[in-house]
């Protein structure tokens, strides 16, 4: 049995004794492998500590000196800030079984704690009173107990959420797009694109205008060590055609002691919905068409699949800013989302940007955009997302 209420756009559950066992047992049998030794574990710590110095310079101006780091084996805790011995303790668990990225939103958590204790030094108040949730907003972070930021810190489980309008909206959308993708007729399969894409800009362009929209984030593919330069233009296509903002960062794979980067999208839950249904759509057609060309072509040539990928998903933008066109010719117009903008910078304050490295022209490339015009985005969806599960921080 579960309980829950609504954090980030997403419902987190909290677990019954009889489930939390069960899911403790799912853990410890990850934690039983024994893969993590003692120096993937100073790496970890090394990391952390890293990780904290980026937070404090980041949003909080430097104003606050390094605590120690520790891991702990607390079941029932995510982490800790104590004062007294100036120590921050993750747990254990979550370094092993979760994603980096909840880690990190554990530690802005703990570094919340930290600044009220030695800045803002209101130790009288709640634990989560008034003083926390203001650094909370310091630091960008969601100030409920749950740490996790709407990152599911457990596999995903438990009962859907309540379907809203946005959700009935997304749907239809979906269903339009697999009308496109089933449809022998090219031009009846181009107009039910060309549809869905309408309904998705009306959606924004009507609430663009709705005061106090709520906006989330989520963290798409696994983190990699070398991002491939198709997955930057899978990212640019988001954020040029799907309303949600895009940017690349800090990872670390904890079984190897390796740092990589990981895709955050920013947007209302419905558009990161929408994101992430089209980023893996278009992962899993990079990957099958490029198999299919290289074996049907008999290629041997490691730098070809450069070329086919960039073909491909220039000709996937070819049609969505066809389809952009002839919205615009009826007077449907994005130009932005200014609330947005200022959510994007609030997570994020201090940003970078990279230009891509070109691509020549070549036969293989050609032959990608043929392929990548030819892009239907059909894939199973759920009615609702999955559900997350709660542990203190």
């Amino acid at each position: 049995m579960f309980t829950g209420h609504e954090v980030g756009g997403r419902r987190v559950q909290r677990l019954e004794p009889d489930d939390w066992d069960r899911s403790l047992q799912d853990d410890q049998q990850v934690m039983d492998r024994g893969d993590f030794s003692a120096e993937l574990e100073q790496h970890c710590l090394r990391r952390l500590a890293e990780c904290w110095g980026d937070l404090v310079f980041i949003y909080l101006r430097s104003v606050l000196r390094p605590p120690s780091f520790r891991l702990s084996t607390s079941e029932r805790q995510w982490g800790a800030w104590d004062p007294e011995r100036r120590l921050i303790t993750i747990a254990r668990r979550q370094v092993l079984c979760y994603t980096w990225e909840s880690v990190v939103e554990t530690l802005k958590h703990e570094v919340a704690h930290q600044y009220v204790t030695e800045v803002m030094r209101r130790d009288h108040e709640p634990p989560h009173g008034p003083a926390f949730q203001e650094a909370c907003r310091l630091l960008a972070c969601d100030p409920s107990p749950t740490g996790d930021g709407g990152v599911p810190l457990h596999r995903p489980r438990g009962p859907a959420a309540q379907l809203t309008p946005d959700d009935a909206r997304l749907s239809k959308i979906h269903k339009l797009l697999a009308l496109a993708d089933n449809n022998p007729d090219e031009h009846e399969a181009q107009a039910a694109f060309a549809r869905a894409s309408d309904l998705m800009l009306k959606y924004n362009l009507d609430g663009v205008r709705a005061p106090n929209r709520d906006y989330t984030y989520r963290y798409l593919g696994k983190p990699s060590g070398r991002t491939p330069h198709y997955r930057y233009q899978i990212a640019a296509i988001l954020q040029e055609h799907f309303f949600v903002h895009c940017i690349w960062v800090d990872s670390y794979d904890v079984a190897r002691g390796v740092r990589g980067s990981r895709l955050e999208v920013m947007g209302t839950r419905p558009n990161v919905d929408m994101a992430e249904y089209v980023h893996d759509c278009l992962e899993r057609q990079c990957h099958s068409l490029w198999l299919r060309f290289k074996r049907e072509r008999e290629i041997r040539d490691r730098r070809a699949k450069r070329h086919f990928l960039d073909g491909l998903l220039a000709g996937f933008r070819r049609q969505l800013v066809q389809t952009q066109s002839l919205s615009a010719e009826r007077g449907l117009v994005w130009v932005g989302d200014p609330e947005l903008n200022a959510y994007t910078r609030q997570r994020y304050p201090r940003t970078t940007r990279t230009r891509l490295d070109a691509v020549g022209h070549s036969d293989v490339r050609s032959a990608g955009v043929r392929a990548g015009e030819r892009i239907r985005l059909h894939q199973p969806v759920a009615a609702a997302r999955d559900s997350g599960l709660r542990l203190p921080g």
